[in-house]
């Protein structure tokens, strides 16, 4: 795999890189099509023309709510290579959440779905800099008549704009990415990565998992994570290898995919390595083409996992903020439930409360620093109070509980923060109450997760007080968090309760609600038969 001098740790300037030397190599295959790194680094510049036609500049920030498109890859290499900053949006995203974050990024440019405008279309009256919409048409798509208060631009338009490079000056410290990740007693917190934060943090998945530039990685995450984009994407151009990419993840279709596109590699998150353990076996993952799965938590039993389908699992532990310093090694035995050994570009330990360095085998928080610049998070958008918290004593804190063993293996045992964490997907607590308390018959609401064993996941419960004298069906409750939150926030578990138990200063005490879990009282929504649209 080439290395580049860190001058060059930059998506734009290596992409161009790649486009050179590989020329009609695919890079990016689906059903429909196959784009090459020179039609890729084409198209890239083709974009990056034309948000430059729309007036934005260095620095400028903008939006990006895409699905899984050709698309959403030519606005995200574009934007690097003018300098912009891009602010990918979870598509599943609605009412104030949205709004919080289009205002927070100070987006000034969004490029959208056409199937999300309504979206759009609810909350315009509260973007405070937006200027200007990019719609994107997808064949076939309906189209919804939606007004909007901004202007308004075909994104089709960018592919008839000149295939030049625009020769703007990136460097590695620039900001490359703004990265949205769920918040725990606030908001969503915008993490600012740098193009060596996210060139760095795609270099050592390739390094460590043995990316080969024969390898077929297949994609069905959402390219709006950091695990599409940097896990997979970005480190496939690295090592020079193909990404064949799927809308989504399908249980019944994942290993006719794998089959079809002939993968080597593929990435899983959350409940993905259980569910493909726990289906009924199917004649397309027998003699299936896969050497390795990267799977984050790895399944209970991993060796199971490898015999039945016939490959090597690797894993790791890391976040947005941090990048990925600690990695499972190709050639030793993963201990069960590890997540891997430190690698040597980042320094790590385990510390108490007071940030003193625990021995081995105690339980305490996982604190990490970089050795090389700009690899970890640049700080935290609009929330300088947050990054000063998170960055005390020249540590960051991740605020994750784990213990490390004597022989350096680490192990994650629990988020000392209050998220929850759902199909993949981070979910503040906070958010979620924020909804909720605004339907006029909630007093005040506490949200906590609900552990589900069999697929080593949150399930999401709300447990709600009402006023005096008001009353709320569940199904009308549910009903209203449909249209304010995204699909994942919708809690599953609600349990009205007369009081939240508190302390003597008045905060909730939520891990009494936590250790009660899904008691008598609790209303499964799942259970009652109610289906929440997506």
């Amino acid at each position: 795999m080439k290395e580049y001098a860190m001058s060059d740790w930059v998506l734009g300037r290596v992409l161009s890189d790649k486009a050179a030397r590989l020329g009609d190599k695919p890079f990016l295959r689906t059903k429909d099509a196959d784009v090459t790194y020179a039609e890729m680094n084409s198209q890239a510049n083709r974009f990056a023309q034309g948000f430059l036609r729309l007036g934005l500049k260095h620095g400028d920030k903008v939006c990006l709510m895409l699905d899984n498109c050709l698309e959403h890859y030519y606005c995200w290499f574009g934007l690097n290579k003018i300098g912009s900053i891009d602010v990918p949006i979870n598509t599943a995203y609605k009412g104030q959440i949205l709004e919080y974050i289009i205002n927070n990024s100070e987006a000034k440019v969004l490029v959208v779905d056409q199937i999300y405008l309504d979206r759009i279309q609810f909350v315009q009256e509260k973007l405070e800099h937006l200027e200007h919409v990019v719609v994107c048409r997808q064949t076939g798509a309906e189209t919804a008549v939606v007004e909007l208060n901004k202007m308004i631009t075909e994104l089709a338009d960018f592919f008839s704009e000149p295939d030049r490079d625009p020769g703007i000056d990136v460097h590695y410290s620039d900001l490359a990415s703004i990265v949205y990740t769920s918040g725990t007693t606030g908001p969503s917190k915008g993490v600012m990565m740098s193009q060596a934060h996210c060139y760095y943090f795609s270099w050592v998945v390739a390094e460590n998992i043995g990316l080969k530039s024969i390898d077929v990685d297949y994609m069905c995450l959402p390219l709006f994570h950091v695990n599409a984009r940097l896990m997979c994407s970005y480190a496939c151009i690295l090592a020079e290898a193909q990404v064949a990419m799927a809308p989504r993840f399908s249980l019944s279709a994942f290993w006719k995919d794998i089959q079809y596109f002939q993968a080597t590699v593929f990435n899983g998150l959350g409940a993905i390595g259980p569910l493909l353990l726990s289906a009924q076996p199917s004649p397309e993952e027998e003699n299936n083409p896969v050497r390795l799965a990267f799977l984050v938590p790895t399944p209970k039993d991993h060796k199971a996992f490898e015999q039945r389908f016939g490959l090597k699992v690797a894993t790791t532990y890391g976040m947005t903020e941090i990048g990925l310093p600690i990695f499972s090694s190709l050639d030793k035995e993963l201990p069960p439930g590890s997540c891997g050994k430190s690698i040597p570009s980042y320094e790590v330990k385990i510390v108490d409360e007071y940030d003193n360095e625990l021995p081995p085998n105690q339980v305490g928080e996982f604190v990490v620093r970089n050795r090389i610049p700009y690899t970890l998070l640049s700080g935290y958008y609009n929330m300088p109070e947050k990054t000063l918290e998170d960055s005390r004593n020249l540590w960051f804190h991740t605020g994750d509980a784990m213990y490390v063993d004597s022989d350096g293996w680490f192990y994650f045992v629990d988020r000392l923060k209050d998220s929850i964490r759902r199909r993949g997907e981070n979910i503040s607590s906070f958010e979620v109450e924020n909804v909720i308390n605004q339907h006029p018959a909630v007093l005040e609401c506490a949200v906590v997760a609900v552990k589900d064993e069999v697929m080593s996941e949150d399930e999401v419960k709300a447990c709600v007080v009402l006023h005096e004298g008001q009353s709320l069906t569940l199904e009308g409750l549910i009903r209203f968090c449909e249209e304010r939150m995204p699909y994942f926030h919708i809690p599953r578990y609600v349990e009205f309760l007369t009081e939240l138990p508190k302390t003597d200063t008045g905060k909730v005490r939520k891990i009494v609600l936590r250790e009660s879990g899904e008691t008598q009282q609790t209303w499964d929504r799942e259970e009652a038969g109610i289906k929440i649209k997506r």
